[in-house]
């Protein structure tokens, strides 16, 4: 069965976190990955909260770099360089992250590969973005979710806290991944490659298009919305849940519920300039109220008054929840070194060209002598290549 991306080859040499993302969500899709990676210890992702039973398979690894096929190269010798160079040659896509004037140094630039393969589309991924200050400077999320306003909210003690979740780096890859297939389309129509540029900080803004809007003569300062019935209660069996209630008739219908219906008909449900006041009244009478039932007899009730509501479920038992299962957005697969391992499942559909199933991410070179044999080298040379600790 054809899936969207089948034929389009992929270079990956980026590391870490964000970048071998994107090439996860090409692969997803149908496309050949191959990934370039260290001698000996491979991305440095493999390593990343690794535990001697993963054996350089960290979970973060597994997760990201499903269904690609691994082939290691010292890209800072020539021989490795030119390994390089000539999976360039016939390849669609390359994905790189490193910071700006790395790959150039290296010989595997922009330039110098769009010049052997102009249909080549060059994929650069940066901290901070090509220009500016900032522009060559080591970056990681949490350092760009404070450049970007992103860590605004403080603790008791008036320190920054963060989202809980990498903002940065889990929603670049989807920016990139979506200016990808943009330049793939386009060379459709113009039948050359370009370069496509995106970053962590490009990415963290993104994810607050809307908070970012300034009307600079407005002489009111942005306040944060809060209503009343949009939040976290406690339950009488220790388990939060999540209120949504953010519309008059949800409100409403919340207070109904909670038998309170006065506080459904007050006014400054939609006074935006008193909505902070009815929640400090309300706050404590609805925390008071959902600590005498469960949270299941409660998330009961609200659905059955259709009032949006939802468990707040601790990460270890998300793959547990029936609705994640329906949709398939945690699935299995068998990792030939460390075995049953859940991940996340590919998280775009199409309804006529459906994803591919998912593959475990290889181990370490599983693929190298494969790969350079598909680029023309015979077995004698793939041996030289491994005596020169080139592969």
């Amino acid at each position: 069965m054809a899936h969207a991306l089948d034929g389009i080859k992929v270079i990956d040499v980026a590391i870490n976190y964000a970048g071998p993302t994107v090439s996860m969500y090409l692969a997803d899709q149908g496309a050949d990955v191959v990934k370039v990676e260290r001698r000996i210890t491979g991305d440095t992702s493999r390593r990343s909260g690794n535990t001697p039973f993963l054996k350089l398979n960290s979970r973060h690894y597994m997760g990201i770099n499903r269904g690609k096929r691994s082939i290691t190269v010292d890209i800072t010798k020539a021989q490795g360089q030119e390994i390089v160079r000539e999976l360039a040659r016939t390849a669609d896509v390359i994905v790189e992250n490193f910071r700006p004037g790395v790959m150039d140094r290296l010989g595997l630039g922009y330039d110098a590969l769009s010049a052997i393969n102009p249909r080549l589309i060059y994929a650069s991924l940066t901290a901070y973005g090509p220009k500016g200050p900032y522009a060559k400077r080591a970056g990681f999320n949490r350092l760009v979710e404070g450049l970007a306003g992103a860590l605004f909210r403080r603790d008791g003690d008036g320190r920054p806290l963060g989202s809980g979740i990498w903002i940065a780096d889990w929603s670049a890859p989807m920016l990139m991944a979506y200016g990808i297939t943009l330049a793939l389309l386009a060379r459709e129509r113009t039948g050359r490659g370009q370069r496509v540029e995106s970053s962590l900080l490009h990415a963290a803004v993104a994810m607050q298009l809307g908070d970012m809007t300034v009307v600079e003569n407005d002489p009111t300062p942005p306040r944060e919305e809060n209503p009343s019935g949009y939040g976290s209660f406690l339950c009488s069996d220790g388990v939060y849940i999540n209120i949504g209630a953010y519309l008059p008739h949800q409100w409403a219908r919340l207070c109904r519920v909670l038998d309170v219906p006065h506080l459904g008909d007050d006014p400054r449900v939609t006074d935006p300039l008193r909505r902070g006041e009815l929640h400090e009244e309300a706050w404590p009478v609805f925390e008071g109220i959902f600590a005498t039932q469960t949270s299941g007899e409660w998330l009961k009730a609200l659905n059955d008054a259709d009032v949006p509501c939802a468990p707040i479920v601790d990460r270890p038992n998300v793959r547990f929840e029936e609705q994640i299962i329906a949709n398939e957005l945690i699935v299995p697969v068998d990792h030939p070194v460390v075995g049953r391992t859940y991940i996340a499942g590919t998280l775009v559909k199409l309804s006529d060209m459906p994803s591919v199933p998912l593959e475990p991410a290889p181990t370490l070179g599983q693929h190298t002598n494969e790969i350079l044999s598909e680029l023309g080298y015979s077995d004698e040379r793939i041996v030289e290549l491994r005596k020169a600790e080139v592969v």
